[in-house]
């Protein structure tokens, strides 16, 4: 007796094969599914480019770039570069003082009334200008020739004196360096520094060549270092004051102002 096996084994067959082919059909991914893959590094790419863009352009700003470099300084507003030192004709004393610092003085005024041998004398104002200080107390012997006020004189021309309290600041100043001066009635000018004292003085010897105080400067034996500034020739000044200045100091790279560089022009 035979047994008729084909259909059935041909029925198994092909689910074998449907089997296999659904698996091979779940293992392949649908089109577009790897699209957020590659999204993805696209995005990582871009923002890479960026970065570098980024950090180039800003070293490359560090390197040639450029910053204003400026520093501010006691500076104070005169005739001349020093005043004028009305001194005692002869030996003798000071009877009296007839002006007080700050007073503007014609030519020929008198100043000081003096004791000498041969009586009382008047002390008058060789130029116009204004009383800068009283240099001697009044019955204090005096020698011929010693001084006894300074004045600031009217007719010299208006300059800049600045004032350092500092060597490291008074080391960047050099001949040339463009200087913004505030004046009186408001706005600024621009003056030119044209002198620097070679040396310090104690600023206790500055007593009488400075016309008016200036807030901040030291006192004693502290080391001052005093410069000079040519101001335009229109500029009016009545009377000197005390003023703070800007000095252009050139410009810098930013790399430099990070490491604290000297400033290049």
């Amino acid at each position: 007796m035979s047994t008729v096996t084909e259909p059935q084994d041909t029925a198994a067959t092909e689910r074998s094969q449907a089997a296999v082919a659904a698996a091979r059909a779940a293992a392949v991914l649908e089109p577009g599914l790897d699209q957020p893959v590659r999204l993805v590094g696209a995005r990582l790419r871009l923002a890479g480019i960026a970065l570098a863009l980024a950090v180039g352009a800003g070293a490359g700003w560090a390197v040639w770039g450029s910053l204003p470099n400026a520093m501010t300084v006691h500076a104070v507003l005169a005739h001349g570069t020093a005043p004028v030192r009305v001194s005692a004709p002869h030996g003798g004393s000071v009877a009296a003082f007839l002006v007080r610092p700050g007073q503007p003085v014609t030519a020929g005024q008198a100043l000081a009334r003096l004791a000498g041998p041969d009586g009382t004398t008047e002390l008058t104002a060789p130029v116009a200008g204004t009383v800068s200080a009283l240099l001697a107390a009044p019955g204090a012997q005096l020698a011929t020739g010693a001084p006894v006020l300074a004045l600031d004189p009217a007719d010299a021309p208006a300059t800049v004196r600045l004032v350092f309290d500092n060597p490291k600041d008074a080391a960047k100043l050099s001949p040339g360096r463009p200087v913004l001066v505030p004046v009186p009635g408001g706005g600024a000018v621009q003056a030119v520094v044209d002198r620097i004292d070679p040396l310090p003085v104690r600023a206790d010897t500055l007593d009488g060549t400075l016309p008016v105080a200036v807030p901040g400067l030291p006192t004693g034996s502290a080391p001052v270092w005093v410069a000079y500034a040519r101001l335009p020739q229109d500029v009016p000044l009545a009377d000197p004051l005390a003023v703070d200045v800007r000095v252009d100091l050139g410009s810098r790279h930013p790399y430099q102002a990070v490491f604290g560089k000297e400033a290049t022009r």
